[in-house]
C-alpha cells in the first residue's frame, strides 16, 4: 500500500493537466481495484462524459463532506451552550419560586416550584437544600444515586456558594450540575427577568439555601448523534442529487437526438406515428415537445378507445339481458299465475286459522315476491321507472329474513337486531328486498365451508355535517342503517374495489352471475342512499347500507275483509297454457261466473262467431300461437263492437296498457292474477 500512495502521490504533483491526472488515476484503479474488469475501465477511458461526470462528482463530494463537517461543529457549539443556559435558566428560576419554601422549610411549598422544573427534557435531579446542607426537597430519576463522595464535594459547594453568593455549574463526562443559592431578597426586579436579562441586578440580601439541577448529556449526545444522522444523509442526498445532475445535463448534451430516435422506435412497435414536426428555432426543444404531444394524443386516443370498447360491451350485455329478462318474464309469470291460482283455490276450502291456512298464505306471499322480483329484474335490464310509496323498512326487512331463515345451513348462527316501529323511506318494498337478499345470499355463500355468524341490524342514525365528510355521497340528516356482517372469508381491496361492477363475480362459474351487488348499488344510488364495505380476507365483512328517511306515515298495506265481488255473467276465457286455461275457469266459476275455456285463439275466435251473443265479457292471454291475443280482441270487436276485452299478459314487448286502450280493450292485467284482482277488474269492467 505504501508503494501505491506514492505513486498516487507522483501522479497529482507531476500531472500537467486534468486530461493527463484522470487517465492516470483510471490506470491505478484497473491495476488495484479492478483488474478484472477491462470492459468497464475502457468505457470510462473512452467516454468524454463519463470522465466529466466522475470529475464534478468527486468535487461535489468534497463540497458536501467539508459542508457537513463544518456544520456539525458548529451545531455542536450551539448546542452545547443552549444546554448550558437553560440549566442556568432552571436553576435561576427554581431558586427564585422556592425562596418562601426553603425560609420556612416546608416540603409542601416546595413541591410544585421541584415538580415544575423536574418535568423538563433532560432533567435527572432537582434538589432544595437549607442554608445548613439539610436536604428540604428533592426529586430525581430512578437510575439517579448519591455516594458518599458526592455528599463531600457538596459540602465546598455550599461553602462556595455561602462565599460569593454566585450561581456556577460543574460537568464531566455524562452531566452537568447547575448550582445556584436561593436569596431572601430576589436579584431579579421581576419574573420576566429571569428570562430576559444577562446579568441580575445588585439587591440586598442574604443567602438562605442552595438548589441543584442536574442535567443530563445523553440528550446532547442524542441530538447530535440525531444531527450527524441528517447531515449525513442531507451531503448523500445532496452528491446523489448532484450527481444525477451532472448525468442529466452531460447525457442531456451528448446524446439528445439518440434519446428521441429511441423514442420514437418505442412508439413505432406499438403505434403507427406519421412525422415529427421539427421547429427551427430550437430544435432538440421544439422536437422534445412537440414528440411529447404526439405520445399523450396517440396515449390519450388508446384510454378512449378502451373506454368506448367498454361502454360498447356493456350495452350488448344490458341488451342480451333485457330480451332474456323478457321470455323469462313471460314463461315465470305463466307458471306463477298456475301457482297463485291453484293456492287461492286451496284457501276457499280451508277452515280459517289453521295451519293449513297459514303456509298456504305464506306461499302467496311468496309468490308476490317472486312477481316483484320478475318485475325488478325487467326494471333492471330496461331502465324503467318504479312505484315508490312509504314504507316501514323493519318490515320488509323482517319478512325477507324469515323466508332467508329457513334456508340457511346449520352452520350458519343468525343473529337480528331489528328496531320496531322504524322511520318511513320512500321507496319500492321489493327494491329493499332484493338488497337484504342480496347481501345476506353473499354473506350465507362467504360462510359456506367453515360456517359463522350473520347479523343484520336496522336502526336509525343521525348523519351530521362530519360524518358526511367520512361518507360524501350522503348529505346531513336522518337515515335509517342496515348493516349485514358475517365471519367469512372476507375480502382483500382490489376485490373491494370491484364488487359493484356488473358482471364481476368471485364465485365459480355457474354459481353467480356478478349481478347481485351491482343490483344493490343501483337500488341504493336511485334512492339518494349510499353503501360502504368493511373486509378483511379471513375475517369477514360488513355492508353497511344508509336509507333516507322521510316525514310521513307509512302506507299500510290494505286489508280486505268484505269478500270480492261475484256476478253471472258468461265469460269467454283464452289462454293457450292448458293449466293456466284450467285455473282461470275454475276461479271465475268461483265468482259465480259462467265460463268457458279454449286453450288456442283460433278455437276460441270460431267459438265466439258460432254465438257472438252469448258472451258478456272476453279475457284473453296476449301470447298465444297462430294469433295473439291483441289479434284475437280485434277479431272479436269486429264482429261485435260493444263486447269488453280484458287482455293478460306475462311479458310483451308488443303490447302496453297505453295501446290496448287505444285499440280499444278495456283493461289490461299483468300476470299472475290473483282472485280478487281479476273479480274486480271484471265488475269495473261490466259495471262501466
Amino acid at each position: 500500500m505504501p508503494k501505491r500512495e506514492d505513486d498516487i502521490k507522483r501522479i497529482i504533483f507531476q500531472s500537467w493537466g486534468l486530461r493527463l491526472f484522470v487517465d492516470e488515476l483510471l490506470h491505478l484503479l484497473k491495476e488495484c481495484v479492478f483488474p478484472k474488469r477491462d470492459k468497464m475501465l475502457r468505457i470510462f477511458h473512452e467516454k468524454f462524459g463519463i470522465r466529466a461526470f466522475a470529475i464534478f462528482a468527486i468535487l461535489i463530494f468534497v463540497i458536501s463532506s467539508s459542508f457537513t463537517l463544518f456544520f456539525i461543529c458548529q451545531q455542536r457549539k450551539s448546542l452545547t451552550d443552549t444546554q448550558i443556559k437553560k440549566g442556568k435558566l432552571l436553576a435561576g428560576i427554581l431558586a427564585y419560586s422556592s425562596r418562601l419554601g426553603v425560609f420556612s422549610e416546608n416540603e409542601e411549598m416546595l413541591s410544585d416550584p421541584v415538580e415544575g422544573v423536574f418535568q423538563n427534557e433532560g432533567v435527572l435531579e432537582v434538589s432544595v437544600f437549607n442554608l445548613t446542607g439539610e436536604l428540604l426537597k428533592s426529586q430525581k430519576r430512578s437510575d439517579v444515586r448519591t455516594t458518599k463522595e458526592d455528599e463531600e464535594v457538596r459540602n465546598r459547594i455550599f461553602e462556595k456558594l455561602r462565599e460569593t453568593a454566585s450561581p456556577f455549574y460543574l460537568e464531566d463526562k455524562t452531566r452537568w450540575e447547575f448550582w445556584s443559592p436561593v436569596m431572601s431578597a430576589s436579584p431579579y426586579l421581576s419574573e420576566e427577568s429571569l428570562f430576559f436579562e444577562e446579568a441580575p441586578v445588585q439587591r440586598k440580601g442574604r443567602v438562605i439555601g442552595f438548589v441543584k439541577i442536574t442535567l443530563d448529556k445523553k440528550m446532547l449526545d442524542k441530538r447530535l448523534h440525531s444531527l450527524l444522522f441528517k447531515s449525513i444523509m442531507m451531503a448523500i442526498i445532496f452528491f446523489v442529487l448532484g450527481s444525477a445532475a451532472i448525468y442529466l445535463l452531460v447525457k442531456g448534451i451528448t446524446r439528445p437526438l439518440n434519446r428521441l430516435t429511441e423514442g420514437v422506435k418505442s412508439l413505432g412497435k406499438k403505434g403507427s406515428v406519421e412525422k415529427i414536426p421539427v421547429e427551427t428555432e430550437d430544435e432538440i426543444g421544439k422536437l422534445a415537445e412537440a414528440f411529447n404531444k404526439m405520445a399523450e394524443s396517440l396515449k390519450r386516443r388508446e384510454a378512449e378507445k378502451e373506454q368506448l370498447e367498454r361502454q360498447l360491451r356493456h350495452a350488448q350485455k344490458m341488451e342480451a339481458i333485457g330480451t332474456l329478462a323478457g321470455g323469462i318474464a313471460h314463461d315465470f309469470n305463466n307458471i306463477l299465475g298456475a301457482i297463485v291460482g291453484y293456492t287461492e283455490l286451496a284457501m276457499l276450502d280451508v277452515p280459517a286459522g289453521t295451519t293449513l291456512q297459514r303456509d298456504l298464505e305464506g306461499v302467496m306471499k311468496a309468490t308476490n315476491r317472486a312477481k316483484d322480483l320478475v318485475q325488478q329484474i325487467l326494471t333492471f335490464s330496461r331502465d324503467t321507472k318504479q312505484e315508490r310509496k312509504p314504507v316501514q323498512l323493519s318490515l320488509i326487512v323482517k319478512e325477507a329474513l324469515k323466508m332467508l331463515r329457513s334456508s340457511l345451513p346449520t352452520t350458519i348462527e343468525f343473529h337480528q337486531n331489528i328496531k320496531t316501529g322504524s322511520a318511513t323511506v320512500l321507496c319500492d318494498p321489493t327494491q329493499i328486498y332484493q338488497v337484504v337478499m342480496n347481501l345476506c345470499a353473499n354473506a350465507a355463500y362467504a360462510m359456506r365451508d367453515k360456517g359463522g355468524e350473520l347479523t343484520v341490524s336496522l336502526i336509525d342514525v343521525d348523519i351530521d355535517s362530519e360524518a358526511v365528510m367520512q361518507n360524501p355521497e350522503l348529505t346531513p340528516g336522518q337515515y335509517q342503517r342496515l348493516t349485514v356482517s358475517d365471519t367469512g372469508s372476507g375480502m382483500d381491496r382490489a376485490t373491494m374495489e370491484r364488487i359493484f361492477d356488473p358482471f364481476f363475480t368471485t364465485k365459480a362459474p355457474g354459481e353467480g352471475s356478478g349481478m347481485g351487488l351491482a343490483v344493490v348499488h343501483g337500488i341504493v344510488k336511485s334512492l339518494n342512499g349510499a353503501i360502504t364495505v368493511d373486509s378483511e380476507p379471513g375475517k369477514g365483512t360488513t355492508f353497511q347500507v344508509f336509507f333516507p328517511t322521510i316525514q310521513s306515515e307509512a302506507a299500510s298495506e290494505p286489508e280486505h275483509f268484505a269478500p270480492p265481488p261475484v256476478g253471472n255473467e258468461r265469460v269467454l276465457f283464452v289462454d293457450d297454457e292448458a293449466a293456466l286455461a284450467a285455473v282461470g275457469q275454475e276461479m271465475l266459476e268461483s265468482l259465480g261466473y259462467d265460463v268457458v275455456a279454449r286453450t288456442s285463439s283460433i278455437e276460441a275466435l270460431k267459438t265466439f262467431q258460432m254465438q257472438p251473443d252469448r258472451f258478456d265479457l272476453v279475457i284473453t292471454d296476449m301470447t298465444m300461437s297462430n294469433m295473439t291475443g291483441a289479434d284475437l280482441a280485434r277479431e272479436i270487436m269486429r264482429i261485435r263492437p260493444d263486447v269488453p276485452v280484458i287482455l293478460c299478459t306475462g311479458f310483451s314487448e308488443a303490447i302496453s296498457e297505453e295501446k290496448a286502450k287505444a285499440m280499444g280493450i278495456r283493461a289490461f292485467v299483468m300476470k299472475p292474477v290473483v282472485r280478487r284482482e281479476i273479480a274486480e277488474v271484471i265488475r269495473r269492467v261490466l259495471d262501466a
